[in-house]
């Protein structure tokens, strides 16, 4: 039997994919094949890295918890500048976080990774998403996790990609059409519980995982495939914007512990749309600050 993991982006709660693929890894359950998106693209690539899966999924945590805004969104007010007249194609440029990628992965062609991972990515001119399953692994990560307007687009083979959650594309399918039997999809979640962010970046993430994950309720509603489909509950109430790189410790714990909780209830074979559905929290900004 054959397993894939579908993993979603989601900016800085991508940490929570983490804590989901610890409990899912104490339970046994292991990927035959990764699928990843942005956030979700780094986690699977960091996870298919070489090494046992446990010893990936400590450094995967521990990268998580080091991580902060500035090391993939660094301040450069002089871009910000050229930015505003056209001279560069986003506010900020992906020098750390290619260097970033570039240290933690461990191999240099996706081909070579210890599991088949498979990067998506979406062509800024035709708007298809594509999933990259060869060539150099950074920049696969980076096409993926480029946010239009904020990072880079990265040139691969002849096009400009960007964020895979911005193409068309819809990883359930693709996971089916490799014929696994098991898909499980890891959601990143968005901060149901808000308040909005106050910041430029804050909104820009916000809106886009809001954006996504409509995209996601929408594919696993519509999906028909022969794969049976576990879908994975994220974490709510989140306050946590996904611009927030500081909670990476509390969301890990968290979300270890509602998955390991969702496991032994005995409900990963869910193929509702219940755990994904948009919701309001009555009293939404109440209860943490949220300046990201």
């Amino acid at each position: 039997m054959s397993t894939a993991f579908v993993l979603t982006g989601g900016g800085s709660l991508g940490v929570v994919q983490v804590g989901m693929l610890a409990a899912l890894h104490d339970h046994g359950i292991e990927p035959d094949l990764l699928v990843g998106t942005s956030a979700g693209a780094l986690n699977a690539a960091h996870l298919a890295g070489p090494g046992t899966t446990g010893d990936r999924l400590d450094s995967l945590a521990d990268l998580w918890r080091r991580v902060r805004r500035r090391d993939v969104f660094a301040p450069r007010p002089r871009r910000w500048l050229a930015a505003t007249v056209g001279a560069v194609p986003s506010l900020f440029a992906d020098t750390e976080l290619r260097a970033l990628v570039h240290r933690n992965l461990g191999f240099d062609l996706l081909e070579r990774a210890r599991m088949p991972v498979h990067v998506v990515a979406a062509d800024l001119v035709t708007g298809l998403g594509v999933a990259l399953t060869d060539g150099p692994s950074t920049d696969a990560v980076l096409a993926s996790a480029a946010l239009p307007g904020l990072l880079p687009p990265v040139l691969h083979r002849g096009r400009a990609l960007v964020d895979g959650g911005v193409g068309e594309f819809d990883a359930l399918v693709h996971a089916d059409g490799w014929g696994v039997d098991e898909i499980y999809l890891l959601p990143a979640g968005y901060a149901c519980a808000g308040p909005a962010p106050s910041t430029a970046v804050g909104t820009m993430l916000t809106a886009l995982s809001l954006i996504l994950h409509r995209q996601l309720l929408a594919q696993v509603r519509d999906y028909d495939g022969h794969a049976r489909l576990h879908v994975l509950p994220p974490l709510c109430p989140l306050f946590v914007s996904p611009a927030d790189f500081t909670q990476a410790r509390d969301l890990l714990r968290r979300s270890h512990r509602a998955t390991r909780e969702w496991l032994r209830r005995g409900q990963d074979a869910t193929t509702t749309t219940q755990v994904l559905a948009l919701h309001q929290h009555p009293d939404r900004g109440t209860s943490m600050p949220h300046t990201a």
